[in-house]
């Protein structure tokens, strides 16, 4: 299991069977893991911070994206 520091992604969150994903626009997905409230932003492009850890990031920032991620 891999675990990296703090990494900035872009994607649209979605519910899964799993609990919410993010699908980012090359198709990797990542399951949100975390105290964040993601229900309001389903379906909207986001701009999510966090550790990841395997194919999940633990994100402690989830906002909607109103531009172009630079990332």
């Amino acid at each position: 299991m891999t675990v990296s520091g703090p990494t900035r992604l872009a994607g649209v969150v979605e519910m899964t069977p799993r609990g919410p994903m993010l699908l980012e626009a090359d198709g990797m997905r990542w399951r949100l893991i975390g105290d964040v409230e993601t229900e309001h932003l389903l379906g909207t492009p986001v701009t999510v911070e966090g550790t990841i850890n395997g194919a999940a990031i633990a994100a402690y920032y989830l906002a909607a994206r109103t531009e172009a991620p630079t990332c």
